[in-house]
């Protein structure tokens, strides 16, 4: 019977639905040593697009960012959530001053190797970009691949708020995000297998769980994934905000920003209403 509980209480507890942004598993995705590698193996196949955009579309994307900006000599750029440097290497071999920011040291690791190969100059910093605060103003700020969706309001206040203060006279904020249109293509589901993923969250044996929960009244999504190991149980929260232009420009007013412009993608393509939306924002 105490057997019988026991295991009653675990299925509850993978199966429960947590209050919206409860928890922040940002370094367990990022820093975990197998789970590292898998997510910067993702990020350098150039096809995919589950950890970055395929790179024919990043070739285009940083042409169009290139052109836009103004990238060149005198230029500077801060790349939140740089990531293994896919964007930053770009910007910076236009002669941009490029400052890049990431959670993974994988990947800052990889990027500082990439960058000294390509003789670019760059500054990685290791690190959470929440409490980051580089010196000096940039010129532009960008936030690639829909981060902002993945933090809680108090933590998107918090990025915006320092975007704001890094501004220069006329420097601009680039950043994309999914939305409601995304959200509504959303549905809960749960599910379970052996070895999830194709042995995605641990290099030994493991049962991985998925639950995906919808809030409706928050426009947010949660994919939850309990890996049990015979060893130990853990969670990876993926949270996903879903954003109304009207909404998103609320909390960048909030924090000081006014959107000027916005696009489909960050290819500058025209804005339509699709699952994503890129905007352009400025100091009010």
């Amino acid at each position: 019977m105490t057997k019988t509980a026991g295991f009653y209480e675990t299925l509850t507890e993978i199966h429960r639905r947590p209050a919206p942004f409860e928890t922040y598993t940002a370094e367990v995705l990022w820093n975990d040593e197998h789970i590292s590698r898998n997510m910067l193996r993702f990020h350098l196949d150039g096809e995919t697009e589950l950890a970055s955009r395929p790179h024919a579309f990043i070739d285009r994307s940083a042409d169009w960012i290139a052109d836009r900006f103004s990238l060149a000599d005198g230029r500077r750029v801060a790349d939140f959530g740089c990531g293994p440097g896919l964007y930053a290497t770009r910007f910076a071999a236009t002669g941009a001053e490029v400052t890049g920011i990431d959670l993974s040291q994988r990947s800052i690791a990889h990027a500082e190797g990439e960058a000294q190969k390509l003789g670019l100059d760059i500054d990685f910093v290791l690190g959470n970009y929440l409490d980051f605060r580089p010196e000096g103003v940039f010129d532009l700020v960008t936030l690639i691949y829909c981060d902002l969706c993945a933090l809680s309001p108090d933590q998107r206040r918090r990025l915006l708020t320092t975007f704001h203060d890094l501004l220069a006279d006329g420097g601009s904020v680039l950043l994309d995000v999914f939305t409601l249109q995304a959200f509504a293509g959303r549905q809960e589901a749960t599910g379970h297998g052996h070895r999830l993923m194709h042995g995605f969250w641990a290099s030994g044996d493991y049962w991985g769980f998925l639950d995906t929960f919808k809030y409706d009244d928050e426009k947010v999504v949660l994919d939850k994934y309990t890996v049990v190991e015979p060893h130990q149980t853990r969670c990876v929260y993926n949270w996903l905000q879903y954003f109304s232009f009207e909404s998103l420009s609320d909390e960048f007013a909030r924090c000081g920003l006014q959107i000027v412009e916005r696009f489909a993608d960050l290819t500058g393509a025209p804005h339509q209403d699709g699952d994503m939306m890129t905007v352009v924002a400025q100091k009010l």
